[in-house]
């Protein structure tokens, strides 16, 4: 075997070791296996490149990683409850095996990940009841403020009701119109609040909660 043909050895031996006993990594074991097997048992790297042209090793190689790396994304959000988040490594796990071309394999990957960012930031805007809980309770608290009878219009209606129009006012101009760049037909979800990846975010009790959804309702003009 030619000095060089000894160093691809090695080198191809040493990416198979990078995944030995890592449970993460099935799929790449495989294929580095198969790249390995490839060199070792060609007799000049002349056949070894004609065999991985012609089992297409290189693109399973990159197929491989992509199934793992997917896989474990998969299962991290799936355990979490991330409905919206798990939707990519999902989609790219359906179409992954089909793919005939490294480029087709990370233009692909590339497409879903976009879409799917756009399907994660209309969901963030979700927390935007997370955003406004003190300027709830601030609310809350002018209109229940006990004061002199001269200054009840003023403290109690008056300031609070600046408040909530200034809340409104931005909901139309300023949260509505972004949400509405990524989906022009998107409308606040109240329900999303109670999906675990939100509400595990919000540290008060469900009765308080379902208040401050009144409230926010109320401030937002939803």
């Amino acid at each position: 075997m030619e000095k060089r043909h000894q160093e691809y050895l090695q080198y191809y031996q040493a990416r198979l070791k990078k995944y030995e006993h890592n449970p993460l990594y099935p799929y790449s074991h495989e294929s580095q296996d198969a790249l390995y097997q490839a060199i070792a048992n060609s007799k000049n790297l002349e056949e070894f490149g004609q065999k991985v042209e012609n089992e297409q090793l290189a693109l399973k190689s990159a197929i491989a990683l992509v199934k793992d790396k997917e896989t474990a994304r998969m299962n991290f959000y799936q355990d979490l409850n991330e409905e919206i988040r798990s939707h990519a490594p999902l989609r790219i796990l359906e179409f992954v095996d089909s793919v005939k071309t490294e480029a087709e394999l990370i233009n692909t990957v590339t497409e879903i990940e976009g879409e799917v960012n756009i399907e994660i930031t209309l969901d963030l805007f979700t927390q935007e009841i997370s955003h406004d809980l003190m300027m709830l309770e601030e609310i809350e608290v002018y209109q229940n403020a006990e004061v002199p009878e001269e200054w009840k219009e003023e403290i109690n209606h008056d300031y609070p009701q600046e408040l909530i129009d200034q809340g409104r006012k931005d909901w139309v101009e300023i949260v509505v119109p972004n949400a509405q760049q990524w989906d022009p037909h998107w409308k606040f979800n109240l329900d999303l609040i109670w999906e675990e990846r939100h509400r595990r975010l919000i540290p008060i009790p469900d009765e308080i909660l379902k208040k401050r959804v009144e409230q926010f309702k109320n401030y937002r003009g939803i």
